[in-house]
């Protein structure tokens, strides 16, 4: 964004993070049906070890989590969990699961960063 743009008040595009496959990108506006896109994820520790998962599903309200809207993808809303921001930079949405129940799936550029973020983020979370 240029500097005249800043300073007449216009506000910075949201970060494009996330991309779609281009089956999906067609699909999503049939599967959201007016619902944004929801990323966060899921932690337990139990004797030392942290495990979890990131979740992607649409319209789930995430509470007092704190989210980043995120570029729109294919005229649907996008929200992150902030604190996951830097680990969806590059990663792709596709579907996954039976053709009958399809859900969605993300596919991280980095995988190594989810373990990354997991041991310096130990806590437990739902």
């Amino acid at each position: 964004m240029s500097a005249s743009n800043r300073s007449a008040g216009i506000p910075a595009p949201p970060p494009a993070a996330v991309d779609a496959t281009p089956g999906l990108l067609a699909r999503l506006p049939e599967l959201a049906r007016g619902r944004a896109i929801v990323i966060d994820h899921f932690a337990s520790r139990r004797c030392g070890v942290t495990i979890g998962d990131l979740r992607v599903r649409f319209g789930t309200d995430l509470g007092d989590t704190e989210t980043a809207d995120l570029r729109p993808l294919g005229g649907v809303a996008v929200r992150a969990e902030a604190e996951l921001l830097s680990l969806l930079d590059g990663a792709e949405l596709r579907l996954a699961g039976p053709a009958f129940v399809p859900r969605l799936a993300l596919d991280l550029r980095r995988p190594e960063a989810w373990l990354d973020f997991l041991h310096s983020h130990p806590h437990s979370r739902r």
